[in-house]
């Protein structure tokens, strides 16, 4: 085993079902919004679900990050039927292609990328890629990630039509700037590449010191509507303090 550094920080894992999620620390765009502003470890743990809903709270940042040989220990006994890789961004870390051989070759796990589409990933050795598009006008997506997107939704494409691999798109809804209209021009990008990809909108988690709200529940409902004439696939996480249950239980590996 090499003895490399990863830039994974935290791992949770559901013994049920043998979903596992590794998160990766740094990124490659540089934005305004971002839910690691807040809450850096996962939300879905039962000491994170509510808290991140207290508008003054920020978790702390990670402290410590796994070997290639301590990540692979700590997998080494868990069944990974799929695995998700999160962010930040998992394609900046020097070791990912390490870690997704060590997944698909020694776990026979399914992989599934997080990633916003910055870089093109290493397809081979993926299964999934949930595709986060912040914005398509050019001029907010700079002034949102500090980044043109020519490059992304070109690599949007080429992943779509990549064999094998399945494609997600999701983007956040944050009233007022990354608003109604620019999430339907979203799904329409979307629908022009493949009307039938499935396409999730999240309701924008507010982040301290920044001016915009979360969207009610009945705005982000409506707004799913819309978007399902233009992508029926369309679903929607409502963002709502923490009362919609889990699909299942996690617990915090490291």
């Amino acid at each position: 085993m090499k003895k490399i550094k990863t830039k994974v920080y935290h791992i949770t894992y559901s013994r049920d079902i043998g979903i596992c999620s590794l998160y990766f620390w740094g990124c490659n765009i540089r934005c305004r919004i971002c839910l690691l502003k807040k809450e850096a470890f996962d939300c879905h743990l039962p000491e994170n679900r509510l808290r991140i809903y207290d508008p003054d709270y920020r978790s702390p940042r990670p402290r410590r990050f796994l070997s290639l040989k301590e990540l692979c220990e700590r997998l080494s006994n868990l069944t990974l039927k799929t695995t998700f890789l999160m962010g930040a961004e998992p394609l900046c870390d020097t070791a990912l292609e390490d870690i997704l051989e060590y997944l698909k070759q020694q776990k026979r796990s399914h992989i599934s990328l997080l990633t916003n589409g910055f870089q093109l990933p290493p397809l081979a050795l993926l299964d999934e890629v949930i595709f986060s598009i912040k914005a398509v006008s050019p001029d907010l997506h700079r002034n949102y990630t500090g980044f043109d997107n020519a490059d992304i939704l070109k690599n949007f494409r080429t992943i779509n039509s990549a064999p094998g691999i399945r494609l997600y798109a999701e983007t956040v809804f944050i009233p007022d700037y990354v608003d109604e209209g620019e999430v339907l021009k979203i799904a329409a990008f979307i629908a022009s590449v493949d009307r039938e990809l499935p396409f999730r909108i999240d309701a924008y988690l507010p982040i301290p010191g920044l001016p915009w709200r979360a969207p009610s529940v009945g705005e982000i409902e409506s707004l799913t509507e819309k978007a399902k004439e233009i992508l029926p696939r369309a679903t929607c996480f409502y963002g709502d303090q923490g009362r919609t249950p889990l699909a299942y239980d996690i617990e915090k590996i490291f």
